[in-house]
């Protein structure tokens, strides 16, 4: 069970995109996306895939690890951040999935599990430093022949 390269982008898309909650971010809101309270912001982002190493601890199968670079974009085609994952194979065709977004004012940290063949998936925003600290949500994903389209519900601190 090696994780693909397929697998790693499906794997990472799970925690891939919070690179704009500025204003580039709210421009990029679906108009289409379920009413959101006050303080969630919902914006749509792109993930590219750049590079991926994988190591075969598990000999194929549950411990091989796979580390992976996205490239986040807006749907305009604007930079937005890289994001760096780390993809852990669990039995049952799992992989357990943590990313850090390096964004300018600070990281965002994401998490969460994914059968390799899943091409739709909701994963958990669990945290972040700088101006994104204390953020959370949830991030839908889906498998576009173009790369990872995504969907963001963001939750900001309350103060």
């Amino acid at each position: 069970m090696q994780i693909s390269r397929r697998a790693a982008a499906v794997g990472a898309a799970v925690l891939t995109g919070l690179a704009t909650l500025g204003a580039a971010g709210a421009a990029s809101a679906s108009p289409s996306a379920p009413r959101s309270p006050d303080r969630v912001q919902v914006l749509r982002l792109h993930a590219d895939f750049v590079t991926a190493a994988n190591n075969g601890a598990g000999h194929g199968g549950p411990g091989d690890v796979l580390a992976a670079v996205f490239a986040i974009r807006t749907p305009s085609g604007a930079r937005a951040g890289k994001e760096l994952v780390s993809l852990q194979a669990f039995p049952g065709h799992q992989s357990l999935g943590h990313s850090t977004f390096m964004l300018k004012g600070g990281q965002i940290d994401a998490m969460g599990a994914v059968a390799d063949t899943a091409t739709r998936f909701t994963a958990a925003i669990i945290g972040g430093t700088g101006i994104y600290e204390g953020v959370t949500g949830q991030i839908r994903n889906v498998e576009s022949s173009s790369g990872i389209d995504l969907t963001f519900f963001i939750i900001q601190p309350s103060n």
